[in-house]
């Protein structure tokens, strides 16, 4: 890889990514209830969120935080005097959700939707090649409780607008339930490829009829302006389910109108929502977003990555790029194609420090897909 590829991605795709460790203060820990912890990092332009729990029976974590954190991660547990996690929940698939799974050894019980494992065999995640010790032990499709350090904790399926595989973890006694990247501290969220925006307000609609009102939200991630340890209420979510409804709605009029996504970005169609761009997807992003959610039509071809991913373990990453590239003339019919597919690849091999092949990967993608801007790049490393 050159200097200058290297520069770009670490200037402006993966802020902090090449910084040395930080010292005791790597994470920003605020208590939320007796032997109950909010574990925040600081991720440039957003937080990222998990949850400690201590007690009688042991320690347990929500979310593990990414594979850079892991150091600090385990620093952490260790000063805390339980030893290994007893159980960590997942609450789903994305690396900074389950980086540190693997490094407490065989004793953790891991719990995760069902779908979690065959996520983590498909698409990019391929690349990321995760050892069993990642893995659930335990899935489930609809709900699960764990008894643990006198607390009942409900885990349930709230999968389907952000991704299709995550879940909420309610600490029941003592109020508090961290509800993964459903609402990202009450801004405007991401979507994954496999979530759905238009699925967003019935499930927060629903987490409205799962939860007590009195009930103390902990989101996946926060971003700058709300501040990195804040929890949100119950008495957020109508307003914010009435805000994916009528944003959505705005936006299918201007198509109706004839309007393109550049025209309504410009007319700031959006504009009194501002307050929801806290994070990293701003109001031209949810424009871009919805406008996507109504005219892109779900795509049932096959994983363009399991071929690449076969080429790239045989014959390298110039072999793999050039089995992408020679799919996408030949076989367009058969195979999904998206611009953030190299991309992304390249992403996943950079956080595994394998350079030279990233480097690789990333030049394949501008050199296919020119127009992939700085939008894209960010919007997908920052989710």
């Amino acid at each position: 890889m050159s200097a200058a590829l290297r520069a770009i991605i670490i200037g402006l795709l993966l802020p902090g990514l090449d910084q040395p460790a930080r010292a005791d203060d790597y994470f920003q820990v605020t208590p939320l209830a007796p032997g109950l912890l909010l574990l925040s990092t600081d991720q440039g332009s957003y937080s990222n969120n998990s949850l400690v729990f201590t007690g009688e029976d042991g320690l347990l974590l929500v979310d593990t935080h990414n594979s850079s954190d892991t150091g600090a991660l385990g620093r952490f547990v260790d000063s805390l005097g339980f030893g290994p996690p007893r159980y960590i929940i997942t609450t789903h698939r994305h690396g900074e959700h389950i980086g540190g799974n693997g490094i407490f050894g065989a004793e953790p019980v891991i719990v995760a939707h069902h779908l979690l494992p065959e996520k983590l065999r498909s698409g990019t995640f391929l690349f990321s090649e995760y050892p069993a010790d990642i893995f659930p032990d335990i899935t489930f499709a609809d709900s699960l409780e764990i008894e643990f350090n006198g607390e009942t904790i409900r885990l349930i399926d709230i999968s389907g607008s952000h991704d299709d595989n995550e879940i909420m973890v309610h600490f029941t006694g003592l109020g508090i339930a961290h509800i993964s990247s459903v609402v990202n501290g009450f801004n405007f969220p991401s979507i994954d490829r496999d979530g759905d925006l238009l699925e967003f307000e019935p499930v927060v609609r629903r987490l409205m009829t799962l939860l007590p009102q009195d009930v103390r939200l902990v989101s996946g991630h926060h971003g700058q302006v709300a501040g990195y340890n804040t929890t949100g209420s119950w008495d957020q979510l109508p307003a914010y389910a009435d805000m994916m409804n009528t944003t959505v709605e705005i936006v299918r009029q201007g198509l109706a109108a004839g309007k393109t996504t550049e025209e309504m970005q410009v007319e700031g169609v959006l504009d009194d929502y501002r307050e929801y761009a806290g994070s990293y997807v701003d109001t031209d992003d949810w424009i871009y977003y919805i406008v996507d959610a109504l005219t892109v039509p779900r795509d049932d071809r096959k994983d363009v990555c399991q071929p690449v991913f076969r080429a790239w373990k045989k014959d390298g990453p110039r072999a793999a790029v050039e089995c992408y590239q020679r799919l996408e003339q030949e076989q367009e019919q058969e195979y999904l194609f998206h611009e953030t597919i190299l991309l992304s690849i390249g992403l996943k091999l950079y956080t595994r420090e394998l350079f030279e092949d990233a480097g690789v990967f990333l030049r394949g993608c501008l050199e296919l897909y020119p127009r992939c801007g700085v939008r894209l790049l960010h919007s997908l490393c920052a989710r």
